[in-house]
């Protein structure tokens, strides 16, 4: 039996969906690592409101009823101010880690069907060499068949 002649693009295409695997599971590691990042930067986010929440109350409870000159006035404004202003900043740096996981769940998307034509790919080339090689292997039976009625024509003759 000779050698399939789509050997080489064989062994192509089987290399292209390798690869294809390798970029998918890397993908969705990313993805997973940026859902991660998320749920880690949500807890931040959750845990310094629940805190800030306290410490505003917390620091209301030490000025009620205490006399303030404008300028303690000012200062006490500034340091709530400043705690809320850390809201926008976590608040921030889960929009951006949103932004990620989303870019991240695409890109695995898009990895996912790199992979599913590959292996669709693979699979035609797959299938053909099975189709060859079966009518290979008829050719090969149909010859012996006929060397056979050959040499059984040679006997009787002879």
């Amino acid at each position: 039996m000779t050698d399939y002649p789509l050997a080489l693009l064989a062994r192509v295409r089987q290399k292209r969906e390798d690869a294809a695997a390798g970029e998918y599971s890397a993908r969705e590691k990313a993805h997973l690592a940026a859902i991660a990042e998320t749920l880690a930067r949500l807890k931040a986010l959750e845990d310094y409101l629940a805190w800030r929440k306290e410490e505003e109350d917390r620091r209301y409870q030490e000025v009620l009823g205490k006399e303030m000159t404008r300028r303690e006035m000012e200062k006490f404004k500034a340091g709530i101010a400043a705690l809320r202003e850390k809201d926008n900043i976590l608040l921030e740096a889960l929009q951006e880690a949103r932004r990620a996981e989303e870019e991240a769940g695409r890109l695995k998307d898009e990895a996912a069907e790199t992979l599913r034509q590959c292996r669709k790919d693979a699979e035609k080339i797959n299938s053909h060499q099975e189709i060859w090689e079966a009518g290979e292997a008829r050719e090969a039976e149909r010859r012996e068949d006929l060397e056979m009625e050959d040499f059984t024509r040679r006997k009787t003759l002879g």
